[in-house]
């Protein structure tokens, strides 16, 4: 006898056949991915669905208010953001936005208050498209000027949300399962059976925003409400609408050798369920800036009791690009299975319309 085999359960595993062992690594396997697939389809069902989320939520402007459509120096811009969360090489989360939103021309060029209107797409997709959440909003939004040098500007901004969730059942089959040490083909769980594969709703947002900005400086502060029917995919006893409170602060200020500054704070409410996310850039120009805007920014951010989030940008006239790397700092980071995100994010703003102002181009534009 060999001296690996002394202990009996290792002789007991020396003696199975290869077919015993293969079928338990592929119970391990299982059991691993349903095991991460069960947290976060519990954590959809304890709070209706995580809403879609992003670490550059300054980067777009209509995810955090209706009321921000058609500000900015340009007539119109493409803003767009992808976020991407693996844990043990499984993609758990995948965000995609992409909205566009401009002015409205006024016929009487004497008029300087105007409308702003946009839209803006959302996919926010778990477990590989196995969940998936797809948001379709329609914004609008009146801005007031309150000075001769069209500097202040405050606006009031309304919008409506289509939401729709695809449960995709089929995904959900675990052809592994056994029971009592057989295999059963194609099972899916008894719990799965209230479950509906599609469920869509509608949704109000408003906002309030109030703007200041210059040749040196830019400064917004805020406050928005969202009236959330989220689509509920539970059969039985569905879930009401609730309500989610957003404020947010910006501002960027240049100083010498065209240097500048950038700040934001951001607060959510909704199920009493807070998030607070706060940090900061330093701008630091390169090449021709005066003709072309060249700015190169890295920071850094805080969502609070979650992730610290380092963050580069790159501003070049119209083009703005961004990556962000969220490191968590959460007990669950702490476990053996580690959650890694990052997020991209891109922003045209010439395409569809010229520079309208000389004001100080930001990373809010």
């Amino acid at each position: 006898m060999c001296l690996d085999c002394r202990n009996y359960r290792v002789r007991y595993a020396c003696n199975r056949s290869p077919i015993r062992t293969v079928f338990i690594i592929k119970i391990i396997i299982l059991i691993k991915k349903a095991f991460i697939f069960s947290i976060f389809f519990c954590f959809y069902f304890s709070v209706n669905a995580q809403d879609p989320f992003l670490s550059q939520w300054f980067t777009s402007a209509q995810f955090l208010s209706p009321a921000s459509v058609g500000n900015g120096v340009y007539n119109s811009r493409i803003q767009s953001n992808y976020r991407s969360q693996m844990l043990a090489g499984n993609q758990l989360y995948k965000t995609i936005v992409i909205g566009w939103d401009g002015r409205y021309k006024n016929k009487n060029e004497d008029v300087v208050n105007y409308l702003g209107i946009g839209g803006q797409i959302i996919s926010d997709q778990i477990m590989e498209g196995v969940l998936q959440t797809n948001y379709a909003t329609i914004n609008a939004a009146y801005h007031l000027y309150f000075d001769d040098d069209l500097k202040k500007n405050f606006s009031l901004g309304l919008g409506l949300t289509f939401a729709q969730s695809n449960l995709q059942l089929d995904k959900l089959k675990f052809g592994d399962q056994f029971l009592e040490g057989e295999y059963i083909s194609n099972s899916r769980s008894v719990s799965l059976q209230n479950l509906s594969g599609s469920a869509s709703k509608i949704s109000m947002n408003s906002g309030l925003l109030y703007t200041y900005h210059s040749a040196s400086s830019f400064f917004q502060i805020s406050a928005n409400a969202f009236y959330l029917a989220k689509p509920d995919l539970i059969s039985e006893n569905p879930s009401a609408s609730t309500f989610k409170s957003l404020i947010f602060f910006n501002a960027e200020k240049e100083v010498e050798s065209k240097k500048s500054f950038m700040l934001h704070a951001s607060f959510n409410s909704r199920n009493k369920m807070d998030q607070l996310l706060v940090g900061g850039s330093i701008g630091l120009p390169f090449g021709s800036y005066i003709e072309n805007s060249n700015k190169f920014y890295l920071g850094c951010f805080y969502r609070v009791n979650d992730a610290i989030i380092p963050m580069v940008s790159i501003l070049m006239n119209e083009y703005r690009f961004g990556f962000s790397y969220d490191i968590y700092s959460n007990d669950f980071s702490k476990a053996q299975l580690k959650p890694t995100s990052f997020e991209l994010s891109l922003s045209v703003s010439s395409l569809l319309g010229k520079r309208r102002s000389d004001n100080l181009r930001t990373l809010f534009d």
